[in-house]
C-alpha cells in the first residue's frame, strides 16, 4: 500500500513509462514538472503546441530537447484536437492540461466524437498528504471539477471512482465517510438523506470495494478528537480515506483550502473515462504537478491491465 508522496512517486517508476499528452504547455510550472518526471524515469511527453515556444523554454530550463516529443499546433485549439487525437490513436496514454481552460478542455474531452468516454461518469479525485495521519497519510477528495450537484446516483458513480484510485494505490478497502454539515440524518438537508442512503447500500453489498458511513461533518470524518468529543460510533468515524462532497462548491473549497491554508502536497487525477486525465490548477507548483504524473502512470497501468470496472 502506497502512504505518501515519495511512495508514490517511486512505485510510478517502477511501471512501464507511459506518454503523456499536454495540451498547450506554455509556463515554467509544467515543463518543470515534465523536465523532472522525465529524468526521473516517470514518464516521456508529447508536448503539443507553439513549437518555437516549447523549444526555448525547454532550452531556457534546461531541460533535452531531443527527450521531449513535440508536435506543432498554431492555436490552442488545435493544440486541444491534436492531443486528443493522439491519445485516441494510441499514441499517449495520459491527456493533462497546459495552457487550455479546464472548461474548454473538459467540453473537448466529453464529446463523443472525441472517442474517451466509456459509458462512466467522469469524476476527479484530489489526492492530499494528511501529516497527522500515521501510517496512510493520503485523503481523497472527490468531486471538486466535474460533477456539478451530485444526486444519490452521481454520488455512487463518485465513491466508485474514488475507489478504483484506492485500489490502484494498494488500499484494498478504503473507509468512504459522506460528508454534510452535521452527524444527524434531516429530513430538510438532503445531503444527509443521501449519505445514509449511501451508508445502508454499502452495507447490503450495492456499493462494494469500500467501507461507506455518513452523513458527517468534516471533523468527525478526519479527527478521532472530535470524534470522541462527540461520542460517534463508527469505523469510519476520524479514519475516512475519501470524503464525498455534497456538492462541486465544497468539495473544490475543501480541496484548495488544503493547499492554500495548509499548504499540504497534493496531486489530482480524473477517471471514468479511456485514459487518465490530469486538469492541475493554473496556480499549481511544479512538485503537485509531478505528483498528478505519477498518479496518471499509476492509473494508466491500473486501467491497462484491466483492473479497472
Amino acid at each position: 500500500m502506497i502512504h505518501n508522496f515519495p511512495e508514490l512517486v517511486a512505485f510510478a517508476k517502477t511501471l512501464k513509462r507511459k506518454r503523456v499528452a499536454i495540451i498547450y504547455p506554455n509556463n515554467d510550472e509544467t515543463f518543470n514538472a515534465a523536465r523532472r518526471a522525465k529524468e526521473e524515469g516517470i514518464s516521456d511527453f508529447l508536448l503539443v503546441g507553439d513549437e518555437r515556444l516549447i523549444c526555448e523554454s525547454l532550452s531556457r530550463l534546461g531541460a533535452k530537447e531531443d527527450e521531449f516529443s513535440v508536435l506543432h499546433a498554431s492555436s490552442m485549439g488545435e493544440a486541444l484536437r491534436q492531443s486528443i487525437a493522439a491519445v485516441r490513436e494510441g499514441k499517449a496514454d495520459i491527456l493533462m492540461k497546459g495552457g487550455v481552460d479546464t472548461s474548454t478542455m473538459m467540453k473537448a474531452v466529453l464529446d463523443q466524437e472525441a472517442g474517451l468516454r466509456i459509458g462512466r461518469t467522469l469524476s476527479d479525485i484530489f489526492l492530499l498528504e494528511f501529516p497527522e495521519r500515521e501510517p496512510n497519510k493520503f485523503i481523497m477528495i472527490t468531486d471538486g471539477g466535474m460533477t456539478l450537484a451530485p444526486d444519490l446516483k452521481n454520488k455512487i458513480e463518485l465513491i466508485n471512482n474514488a475507489v478504483e484510485v484506492a485500489h490502484a494505490i494498494g488500499n484494498t478497502n478504503p473507509k468512504v465517510a459522506v460528508l454534510s454539515a452535521t452527524e444527524f440524518v434531516l429530513p430538510n438537508l438532503p445531503s444527509t438523506l443521501d449519505a445514509a442512503a449511501l451508508s445502508k447500500m454499502n452495507e447490503r453489498g450495492q456499493i462494494r470495494g469500500c467501507v461507506v458511513d455518513g452523513p458527517f461533518a468534516l471533523d468527525s470524518a478526519i479527527s478521532l478528537e472530535a470524534v470522541e468529543e462527540k461520542c460517534i460510533a463508527s469505523p469510519i468515524a476520524g479514519r475516512a480515506e475519501i470524503l464525498i462532497a455534497a456538492n462541486i462548491e465544497s468539495a473544490n473549497s475543501l480541496a484548495k483550502s488544503t493547499t492554500y491554508f495548509a499548504g499540504l502536497p497534493l496531486a489530482h487525477v480524473i477517471v471514468g473515462g479511456r485514459v487518465p486525465i490530469l486538469i492541475p490548477s493554473r496556480a499549481d507548483k511544479a512538485e503537485a504537478r509531478l505528483h498528478s504524473v505519477a498518479l496518471g502512470v499509476i492509473m494508466s497501468e491500473y486501467m491497462q491491465r484491466g483492473e479497472s470496472p
